[in-house]
């Protein structure tokens, strides 16, 4: 339930009409919520463009052939999808809750909890700027280095401020 796809089945679906044709939406993963989301996606009309691939082991190794990665979670306490999908070169939307916030701000696409018009109209946008991949690429290269490498870390946890308290 925290990874709210159901906002994700509304968001594409309101996207859809002007998405390139031939859009897909794919949904990894497995669970108790797989009945009702693809009762939803037909309910929508679009279960002929929503792939629920089940389980996949690994599932970063696909992102590249994404056009997009969406994470519609409820809260997300680090974004490491999100990192992934952005070393895999893989332009990304996210809800602005939690670390998805952190990871994504400025170099993609936020929209609020909840908020499918917000998610369409991200998609749409995204699917419009294609010229704009290698800009995006870059930007997304840039945050990985200098938010989230080892070294950059390390730089950062050595900046902190030393709190020595005596008992």
């Amino acid at each position: 339930p925290d990874k709210d796809q159901a906002t994700l089945l509304h968001g594409f679906a309101q996207a859809l009409p002007a998405l390139p044709v031939g859009s897909l939406l794919v949904i990894m993963g497995s669970g108790k919520l797989e009945a009702p989301l693809k009762a939803l996606a037909a309910t929508l009309g679009i279960e002929l463009q929503v792939r629920f691939l089940g389980q996949v082991a690994h599932g970063r190794r696909y992102f590249r052939a994404f056009d997009v990665f969406a994470l519609s979670s409820d809260h997300e306490p680090f974004g490491m999808v999100l990192l992934e999908a952005m070393a895999a070169e893989v332009p990304v939307i996210s809800t602005d809750c939690g670390g998805g916030a952190e990871v994504v701000a400025g170099v993609g696409g936020l929209f609020p909890l909840g908020d499918a018009a917000e998610l369409a109209r991200q998609l749409v946008r995204q699917a419009n700027e294609r010229e704009r991949l290698p800009e995006c690429r870059a930007r997304m290269a840039a945050r990985l280095r200098q938010r989230f490498t080892d070294e950059a870390v390390r730089e950062r946890f050595w900046a902190l401020p030393m709190v020595v308290r005596t008992l």
